[in-house]
């Protein structure tokens, strides 16, 4: 056998021995691939015990690695936008295509209580708008960062949308920072209200995007404010009550800033509750005289 090739071989077979290099090159490259690919033994079968072990041993090769190239490109394909998958696979099957976490338990409640379809699909639009069709566990994201990661990335997030209010605009750099680790991300729908007239300010939002309606008493808009706009700062400042109410006109994503927290930064940093609070009186004898959203929309 090591002399030559058995009369029942393949190569014997299809007469390779004194083809040109091409052709005995092309027909081993022909029954490799057959086997490997398990489409078959080539052009015909083993026909000894050695030739059918090396076509065993060539079939398992080829099983081996086609397994690993598959498993390799559905992982990447999986990967390409994890968060998008994420999303359709918790949202699958169901009425809500939501992507919370407790998702089981909102389809649950909705069932239990019965909730009419328009409410139900309230819920619907309300979930496809905040995330996107995407999903991030974005307390998970940052609780892997450093605390100078995570400081900086909010802050990129952010800070651009509280420097835009004139109290804060020339507060310290550090004040700053720490005012916007306290922002909290918040999604509106249309019709929503986000203020209510009489009710007492615990919150001032920024408009990172969307469309909000000041309403007057008798519900007629006073003034619309977009994107980069505030409203309800005056809140933060002093214990007094909303003037006008707020609807979202369109969706609205904003960052809220309770009292409480803004309250526990600043007593950190006492020269500039100082000058806040001076500025909070200026611009309270400014509502006396006109209701400006710009200026607050708490007294």
């Amino acid at each position: 056998m090591l002399r030559g090739f058995p009369s029942n071989s393949w190569v014997a077979i299809n007469e390779l021995e004194e083809k040109t290099w091409f052709e005995q090159y092309s027909w081993s490259l022909f029954k490799a691939l057959s086997q490997m690919l398990c489409v078959g033994y080539g052009r015909f079968p083993p026909q000894s015990l050695a030739d059918m072990w090396l076509t065993l041993l060539s079939m398992i090769s080829g099983v081996a690695c086609y397994a690993f190239l598959l498993g390799n490109v559905t992982n990447l394909v999986l990967t390409l936008d994890s968060s998008s998958r994420q999303y359709k696979r918790r949202g699958a099957n169901l009425t809500v295509t939501c992507p919370c976490p407790q998702i089981k338990q909102v389809e649950e409640y909705m069932a239990y209580h019965k909730l009419p379809s328009g409410l139900r699909q309230r819920i619907t639009d309300y979930f496809e708008h905040r995330y996107q069709r995407k999903f991030f566990d974005e307390e998970a994201i940052f609780g892997e960062l450093s605390g100078g990661l995570r400081e900086d990335l909010i802050t990129f997030n952010c800070r651009s949308l509280v420097e835009s209010v004139p109290f804060f605009a020339n507060a310290d750099a550090n004040f700053v920072s720490d005012v916007v680790s306290k922002l909290k991300y918040e999604v509106f729908q249309p019709g929503d209200v986000i203020v209510k007239e009489g009710t007492l300010g615990i919150k001032m939002y920024l408009i990172q995007e969307g469309i909000v309606n000041i309403l007057m008493s008798n519900g007629d808009v006073a003034i619309s404010l977009s994107d980069g706009s505030y409203f309800g700062e005056m809140c933060l400042l002093t214990n007094q009550r909303n003037v006008a109410s707020v609807r979202a006109e369109t969706y609205c994503n904003l960052f809220s800033l309770s009292v409480e927290h803004f309250t526990a930064v600043l007593a950190a940093y006492p020269l500039m509750q100082r000058t806040l609070e001076c500025t909070a009186s200026e611009r309270l004898n400014k509502i006396d005289e006109n209701l400006d959203p710009d200026i607050g929309l708490a007294r």
